[in-house]
């Protein structure tokens, strides 16, 4: 992928501008939400015996509907244990919910499209751009490339940069540091399936 310069980017940033939940058909989420769904990650940046040592199972517990959105639990395992989320999905957002406040933005209401810059948590992040993926674990063998969405991220104390690929109803599918002067690849989906049988997109269906 062809960078452009800091300055390019920071310009871009700062210029104005039922039982089983069925998501309906036509409207890209962003994030996992279907129950069962499973994401192996690792990251590729480790010498191989510690990649394997620190890979990372995601798994969808539980979706259910929450006001306008959904709420939806997940576990992430490790070697060394095994912790749990919820987020809200609501209108293309994905907020982290927590014991100290209502909630922190991970992806604003209206990603992509309407709103492509936001403040969360201590960074500054703006839309770079789409592409079509070809990773392991990102679509179903045979079917179509899905199309992703880069989003670009500056630690406002630190200056550390990230970009993150979100691809539909997969979220993080990979994450680059800005590392020494060059991107590096430090989480990558590697894996894909589901635990339980997956759920349909169903025209006309509410979320």
């Amino acid at each position: 992928m062809k960078l452009a310069p800091l300055g390019a980017l920071l310009a871009l940033a700062l210029s104005p501008g039922c039982d089983r939940v069925l998501m309906p058909a036509g409207h890209p989420v962003y994030a996992a939400w279907e129950e069962g769904l499973t994401l192996g990650f690792e990251d590729p940046s480790l010498e191989p015996a510690l990649r394997a040592q620190k890979r990372q199972q995601v798994r969808v517990k539980d979706s259910r509907p929450a006001g306008a959105g959904l709420a939806v639990t997940k576990t992430f395992t490790t070697l060394t244990g095994q912790s749990e989320t919820v987020v809200i999905q609501k209108d293309g957002g994905v907020a982290l919910q927590t014991e100290r406040s209502g909630g922190i933005t991970l992806l604003p209401e209206g990603f992509p499209d309407r709103v492509a810059r936001w403040d969360a948590h201590g960074s500054f992040n703006w839309v770079v751009g789409r592409a079509a993926v070809d990773l392991p674990g990102a679509h179903p063998a045979g079917a179509d490339l899905p199309v992703g969405v880069w989003v670009e991220s500056i630690t406002l104390d630190t200056g550390a940069r990230t970009r993150t690929l979100y691809l539909p109803d997969i979220g993080e599918a990979e994450t680059l540091t800005w590392i020494q002067g060059r991107w590096v690849v430090t989480n990558l989906l590697v894996t894909r399936g589901f635990t339980d049988m997956p759920v349909k997109k169903q025209s006309g269906s509410s979320s």
